[in-house]
């Protein structure tokens, strides 16, 4: 326990495992988050599960709670996997792939789909803007002053929120329910039988939607570049490539993974949450110290990850630590991904089993390799392994990736004319395909062929829409545009 000052607040900095344990466990009552961190987590909406506290953090916990149950968790990989499968066919056969946004837009698309039941604009029915979905870094700071001390800046949405907001109030309607976090809400009942209010339903919701935008995406690029480093990548490619498809999506599979250990050593080395951060909202004793009012308490899983009293070789890359079979519970003493005690994230379970899914279905169709230890971010390149070009992926945490042909799903068959006409009638009639054709045509075919179950292997342009065509037809999506010759 070391005492110091930051500026005119005086901080405790916990640097024991158990000390740590004990702090978060038994004296969690006494603490509170500062707001700076609780303003980073609302940004521009109310507060959720991660900035209540007291009581009312308490029945929401308890009224959470369901939805992130083993059973629930389980019946969300179906959408995890094939939310991957989708991101993996859209991804080029050679030429630059963004993977820190490739990750993020999947890690919205989940969340849409397992809070809301609705995907992201250009992906599917009910669909989300992508402002609102991708949403935008906002940085929380106590005062509101942007030089304060200690600024918290993570993706958080925007202030418009106006088709989500519509979700919500349609569920509230009584519209029909669906298996997805949002219908949980609606039903959700305290002991006494009050339900929550709709402020409440929305601070949650939109808490959730964003949850994972930071930590989803930076510890999967952490854990490749760990992965190309080490060498532990052809190890865990061949376990995803030996597993059944139809098993890889299920707890127990995932449970017993090399991958899933890997991932917990990746955590380790870069945790999450690199300081654990309250104050103390009422005074009380721990480890022959007094904690008074006002004190700032850091807990450091960054430190404690790395400690040498907990950890053998702390700094080297070792997921034989966390393999099913071994001690592992004295490696857990001091590994903190999700924080420890009553508030430990509610999600967590769930982040490292999706994690963990997204890892093997990636690893399953691409080798990851970096290209150079020395650059400043991850340089990598892939080669498909039926011998084509090698292509590069550029850029600060940027991932490197080999395509491998899938073998899960049989080739689709070729479009006809009339496939090609119906694509252009669809662009007529949906203003939101039309903006994605002209936007990135590329994507916009493959999305419709998976809906199709055709390959479309040209980009469409859309022109004006062709006389003589009724808007009752376009309304039904029924009728077949002859296609120009630039298709």
């Amino acid at each position: 326990v070391a005492a110091f000052d930051l500026g005119r607040a005086r901080c405790v900095l916990i640097s024991g495992a158990p000390q740590a344990r004990e702090l978060l466990t038994e004296h969690e009552r006494h603490l509170h988050k500062p707001e700076f961190l609780k303003a980073s987590n609302r940004g521009h909406w109310g507060d959720g599960l991660t900035t209540l506290e007291g009581a009312d953090w308490a029945r929401h916990r308890q009224l959470l709670q369901a939805s992130f149950t083993a059973r629930a968790v389980a019946q969300r990989l179906a959408v995890v996997q094939a939310c991957t499968h989708e991101m993996l066919e859209r991804w080029p056969s050679d030429g630059a792939v963004d993977l820190a946004h490739e990750l993020r837009v999947l890690t919205a698309r989940i969340a849409l789909r397992t809070v809301l039941g609705a995907d992201l604009q250009g992906f599917g029915p009910g669909t989300v803007p992508f402002d609102e979905a991708y949403g935008e870094d906002f940085a929380g700071t106590g005062s509101g002053d942007p030089n304060a001390p200690w600024v918290m800046t993570r993706p958080r949405a925007p202030r418009s929120m106006d088709t989500v907001l519509a979700l919500v109030d349609e569920r509230l309607g009584g519209a029909p329910a669906h298996e997805d976090v949002l219908s949980d809400l609606v039903h959700a009942r305290t002991p006494q039988g009050a339900p929550m209010t709709r402020d409440e339903i929305v601070g949650e919701v939109i808490q959730m939607l964003y949850a994972g935008h930071l930590t989803i995406p930076s510890s999967l690029i952490h854990f490749w570049r760990d992965l190309s480093r080490t060498g532990w990548g052809p190890t865990l490619a061949q376990e995803a490539c030996a597993l059944p498809a139809s098993s890889a999506a299920q707890l127990q599979t995932l449970a017993g993974t090399r991958c899933l250990a890997a991932l917990k050593e990746s955590l380790r080395l870069h945790a999450p949450a690199p300081v654990l951060y309250r104050e103390v909202a009422e005074a009380f004793d721990m480890a022959g110290h007094h904690f008074s009012p006002g004190l700032a308490v850091w807990v450091s899983p960054a430190l404690l990850h790395t400690d040498p009293r907990y950890h053998d070789e702390p700094h080297q890359f070792r997921p034989e630590r966390f393999m099913p079979g071994r001690a592992e519970r004295a490696e857990m003493v001091a590994f903190f991904p999700f924080g420890a005690g009553p508030r430990t994230c509610i999600g967590s379970h769930q982040s490292l089993q999706q994690m963990t899914l997204i890892a093997l279905t990636m690893l399953s169709r691409y080798t990851l390799r970096e290209e150079s230890a020395a650059s400043a971010g991850f340089h990598a390149r892939a080669h498909r392994r039926d011998g084509s070009e090698w292509f590069r992926t550029r850029g600060a945490d940027r991932g490197l990736c080999r395509r491998q042909p899938f073998r899960g799903e049989p080739k689709m068959p070729a479009p006809t004319k009339k496939d090609w006409g119906l694509i252009h009638a669809k662009a007529w009639k949906d203003a939101a395909f039309r903006q994605l054709l002209e936007t990135d045509p590329k994507k916009a075919v493959a999305l419709y062929g998976k809906e199709v179950g055709k390959t479309f292997d040209k980009v469409v342009k859309i022109g004006a829409k062709p006389k003589g065509v009724s808007d009752a037809d376009l309304a039904k999506h029924e009728s077949a545009i002859a296609p120009p010759a630039c298709c």
